[in-house]
This record gives C-alpha cells, structure tokens and sequence, in this order.
C-alpha cells in the first residue's frame, strides 16, 4: 500500500513539473516581452536638410550706347564670365557713321548759336534806336502840346481883355443896339477861345499819353529766349555720346564684362539696334552667393534669421552660409534664403545644392524616446510599469500614463513635467502589440 501512495506521490509531482513547464513555454510565447528605462533628461536637436537652389545676389547692369547695331553676341543667359570676356560686338561701320552724324549734330547746334547770337546783337540794336526814336517823339509831343496850350490860354486872355475894354468905355460912340451886339460878340469869341482851350488840353494830353505809351513799349525787355540754353545743353549731351561712342570705336566694338559673374539676362540681338536700356545683366561674384529652399511647415518653425547653414555642393561643405531671409509660403511652409559673402566663382546660377540647418533646444528635464509616446484620439500617453504580486511571483503589467509633448524631433519627445515620477519604467519597445493591464516581461538587454 505504501508503495502503491510512493508511486502516485511520484506521478502527481511528474505531472505538475509537467504542466509547469508547459505553463512557462506558453508564457514565453503568449506575455509580450518589453523594453523599458526611465525618463531623463536630454535637448531636442532639429535637423532640416533641404535642396536648395543658386540665386542671382548682387545683380549688375551692361550698359552700352544706343542706336548701334549688333553684330555679333557672344553669350546667353547663364553663361560663366570673367571680368574682360567679351560679351558682344558691334558693327564698327556704323558705329563710324553714328559718330559722324552725332558731330554733323554739334556743328548744326553750333551754329544754330552763332546764329541767335547775332541777330540778338541786331534786335538789340534796333530796338535801341526804337526807343530813342520814341523819347524824341514823346518829348516833341510834350513840347508842342505845351506850345499849343500857351497860345490858347493867351487867346483867351485876350478874349477876357477886349471884353474888359468894352465894358470900360471902349464903345461908348456905340448905340445902343450895336453896343449890345458887339457885347454879345465879345462873349461869343471868349467863350470859343475857353472851349478851344479846353479842347487843346484834352487832345495835347492824349497825344503825350499815346507817346508815353510808346516809349515805355519801346523800353520793355523783350520775352525770355532759352534757345541758347537749350542749345548748349544738347550740345554737352551729344559731346558726351560722341566720347563714348569714340571710345567704343577705341574697343573695336566690343562690350566686355567689367567683372567676373554670369550672365543673367541678354537684351541685345544680332542685326538690332543697341537700346536704352543695359545691354547685359550680370550677378557679379562681389555680391556672395544666396541659395534659395523651401522647407514644409512642420520644419520652417524651427529655422530663424542668423541660423547657421551647412551647404553641400558635389561632396563639398561649406560651412559660412547663414539665414538671412524666411518668406512664408502660401502652403504654411516657408522659402528660406541662405547667404555667403564668398564663394561665387564656385556656384552657378541655378545649379542645386543640399542645405542642412540643425538647431538645438534648451535642455528639458523630463525626455523619452519618441517610440515610448502612442496617441489616442488625439491624446498622447505611454505604458508604465507597475509591478505585482502573483502566484508566481512578482510581475509587471502595464499602465497607461497621459503626457504633453512640449518638443520633439525624430528620436526623443520632451514631456511636460509632473505627470511621470522619477522612478517609472516607461515601455519603449515591444515585441507585440500591448494594451493597459497587460502582464508583460521585462527585458534588460
């Protein structure tokens, strides 16, 4: 009977070994195993790389003179240029015709002048004897209007005298009927002279006004003429376009670049005319290189103006560009403008290059990697764990723990502080999907 208890006691303990390891095999395949670490603290670095395109910089005009035909351009848009490299050449023979019309010019202008210089003498001097002519004229009005006054003044004194004698007892012989009528008479005649009198004042004062009139005429100045003016100043003009245009005649023609750059715009064509405006742009190697992105939105609130830029050019770094200029684009994002002051001979207009700004954050207290932080209905949060008692010993199981991300780049997330204690394991990595309460095992490497 012993025995027979012995072997049963034996079979019991074989078989709970048994299901005990069965237990623990399932358990290895069933309990997800988890990575996980605690929190610490870290700065949040942004990379942007972006491709990036040459602009023109410092933007430089070709002039030239107007109406000469072209001959020859030697360029287009986009072309490389050291400073002396020709750009175009003009028609020398009419260039040599342009030249002589433009001395046919000053010559015509010229004596255009000498012209109106001397008829000024002759207007002057005839209008000097116009108005010596109408002094004379207006002091012989005053003369005679003075002569003829006196005379009639003094008939009519007489007048007044003859019948003053009458009256005194010049016709007492008279009688009486003839001395009434020679009364009458007398009265008649002085009454004629006062009106001729009067008459002599009026037309003598109209005459020596008319004469005024003519003298003052006679010795206004005559219009303002700035003929001679005009003239000289055309003159100066066309001596200036003459000495560029014998200069050009000097080159041979040729319109040269002043300086190293490419050629960013062309305005001149064979068989035309040279116009008023540059014949040629140039961004000039003086004004620095500028680089030209755009980066997305969820990157351009990370890049500010003085940011350091690092270029790469075909496996070439440079590391003097900064951000000089951000312009926001209509999709949220922004066109970022990188600038450098050297350079220029080793970039094309147009050709791309790679950028990479990297800006660091201040330092944060509480910081996880990003893989640790899930979102739910637009809320973010990681697993705890807590550990607890079982039958077979002490387990972890998961807990779900509300966070707010302050900042975050591809790898680590900066968490708002308060919400996580300083000791909490926070999950990290899974071997399979887990959800709140789960048991789970950890694993330490």
């Amino acid at each position: 009977m012993k025995r027979f208890f012995a072997k049963g006691f034996a079979v019991l303990l074989a078989v709970m070994m048994f299901f005990t390891l069965l237990s623990r095999a399932a358990d290895s395949f069933l309990v997800a195993r988890v990575f996980a670490e605690t929190y610490s603290a870290k700065k949040i670095e942004h990379i942007v790389n972006t491709e990036a395109v040459v602009q023109k910089n410092l933007e430089l005009p070709v002039m030239t003179e107007p109406g000469i035909l072209v001959k020859t351009v030697y360029v287009q848009e986009g072309s490389p240029v050291k400073a002396g490299d020709i750009l175009a050449k003009l028609d020398e023979a009419h260039l040599a015709e342009q030249i002589g019309l433009l001395r046919d010019e000053i010559r015509s202008l010229r004596l255009q002048n000498e012209a109106i210089t001397a008829n000024r003498g002759l207007e002057e001097e005839e209008k000097k004897k116009q108005g010596q002519r109408a002094r004379e004229d207006y002091d012989k009005a005053v003369r005679k209007n003075e002569e003829n006054l006196r005379r009639a003044e003094e008939e009519v004194r007489q007048a007044e005298e003859e019948i003053n004698r009458f009256a005194g007892g010049a016709g007492a012989s008279l009688s009486q009927e003839e001395s009434e009528a020679k009364k009458t008479q007398l009265w008649q005649t002085y009454f004629d002279k006062k009106q001729a009198c009067e008459d002599v004042k009026r037309s003598g004062a109209d005459e020596v006004e008319a004469a005024a009139r003519a003298l003052e005429d006679a010795q206004a100045k005559g219009t303002a003429d700035p003929s001679l003016q005009i003239n000289a100043i055309h003159i100066e003009q066309k001596e200036e376009a003459l000495e560029a245009y014998k200069k050009l005649e000097e080159a041979g023609g040729i319109i040269s670049a002043g300086e190293a750059g490419t050629v960013t715009g062309v305005f001149v064509a064979t068989g035309q005319m040279t116009g008023d405006t540059a014949a040629f742009t140039m961004a000039s190697t003086a004004g620095g290189i500028r680089l030209v992105a755009v980066v997305k939105q969820e990157e351009a609130r990370y890049v500010e103006i003085g940011d350091a830029v690092t270029v790469d050019k075909n496996g070439i770094k440079y590391e003097d560009f900064s951000v000089t200029a951000i312009r926001q684009t209509a999709d949220g994002g922004a066109e970022i403008t990188a600038e450098s002051a050297g350079h220029a001979d080793e970039f094309l207009i147009g050709e791309g290059a790679l950028i990479r700004i990297v800006k660091q954050s201040g330092l944060y207290s509480v910081a996880v990697p990003l893989s640790a932080v899930h979102t739910e209905q637009g809320k973010n949060y990681v697993f705890v764990l807590d550990q607890k008692p079982t039958v077979l010993g002490t387990e972890y199981f998961t807990r779900k723990a509300q966070v707010r991300i302050i900042d975050k780049n591809s790898d680590y997330a900066a968490l708002e502080e308060g919400t996580l204690g300083r000791d909490n394991l926070i999950v990290t990595e899974s071997n399979q999907y887990i959800s709140a309460g789960d048991r789970v095992r950890l694993q330490t490497s």
